[in-house]
């Protein structure tokens, strides 16, 4: 019975359920407009659509449910969804279709299961959205739904275009597989990094020291340059076989982009304030690829 859970619990299983309403509504309002307009529109720009519309509806959610981070799972799921559904429109599985399938599905399984292993309760804001709000007042729900909710649905729409237009085609190459291999390559960076991270925050003294362990003491943001070489890799899935779309690349660009313009700067100016031992890490360490520590700069 809910009520003879423990406090914490509760709110947890209450705030998750409330989400995976959200998201039902979301993916039913998606599902819907793509079947209504199949017939009028080129399948790029049906998705593009519903996937806007998913969009507001989990925006709306937040709203209601007064936390922005109920957007939080929706890139992470994204491309998923929408690529098991083509598969599923267009008929075509194959050994090669559903390596991608599964491929993806353990990045999405690993960033949703993050996710939920992180939720407490719908009280929960990342500290991004905060300074947002602060900083924007009665702006923010403007903020909320084209900087935290929209930019990164057409991003990671821009990024998953190689993946949708492979559900469509008719013909496959053995080495595709090479893409998915550096696609299950980059999950595992991820992974591997998230748990030497979780060991570093469950073993620390306190707030202030900085990881140096592990594929950390190599890379600042070895996760993120996972996350990066994800969008990459199903880039190369479909230009490997199908070189006509080498155009493809824009979204894993952008993606770079935002982690090298936006991201990683707006994470490493925050922690310095409570981490002063970051200034060395930072001079000491690549920012992203894994590469040998250098020596810090003389004072």
């Amino acid at each position: 019975m809910m009520s003879d859970m423990e406090p914490a619990k509760r709110d947890k299983a209450l705030g998750l359920l409330a989400l995976l309403i959200v998201y039902l509504l979301a993916l039913a309002l998606g599902v819907g407009m793509f079947l209504l307009l199949k017939d009028h529109l080129p399948v790029p720009v049906n998705i593009l659509l519903c996937d806007v519309a998913a969009t507001v509806v989990v925006w709306l959610g937040g709203v209601i449910l007064k936390t922005a981070s109920v957007y939080d799972p929706y890139w992470s799921v994204q491309t998923f969804f929408i690529y098991l559904g083509l598969l599923i429109y267009y008929n075509n599985w194959n050994l090669y279709t559903i390596l991608a399938l599964v491929s993806i599905g353990l990045y999405s399984v690993r960033l949703t299961a993050n996710f939920i292993l992180g939720f407490h309760s719908l009280t929960y804001v990342d500290w991004r959205y905060s300074m947002l709000k602060e900083k924007t007042g009665k702006a923010f729900q403007f903020v909320n739904l084209f900087g935290i909710c929209m930019m990164p649905t057409l991003v990671v729409y821009a990024a998953s275009l190689p993946i949708f237009v492979y559900a469509s085609l008719s013909s496959y190459s053995a080495l595709d597989i090479i893409g998915n291999a550096l696609l299950l390559g980059a999950v595992g960076l991820e992974l591997v990094s998230d748990m030497q991270m979780k060991t570093f925050i469950k073993n620390r003294k306190s707030k202030e020291e900085v990881i140096s362990v592990g594929l950390w003491k190599y890379s600042r943001h070895p996760n993120y340059l996972g996350e990066i070489a994800v969008w990459f890799a199903l880039y190369l899935i479909l230009l490997i076989g199908h070189a006509e779309y080498w155009y493809f690349f824009f979204g894993a660009v952008i993606n770079l982009a935002l982690f090298l313009f936006i991201s990683i700067p707006m994470e490493e100016k925050h922690m310095l304030e409570y981490k002063p031992a970051l200034k060395t890490y930072i001079e000491t360490t690549s920012m992203l690829l894994i590469l040998p520590r250098r020596k810090k700069k003389a004072e």
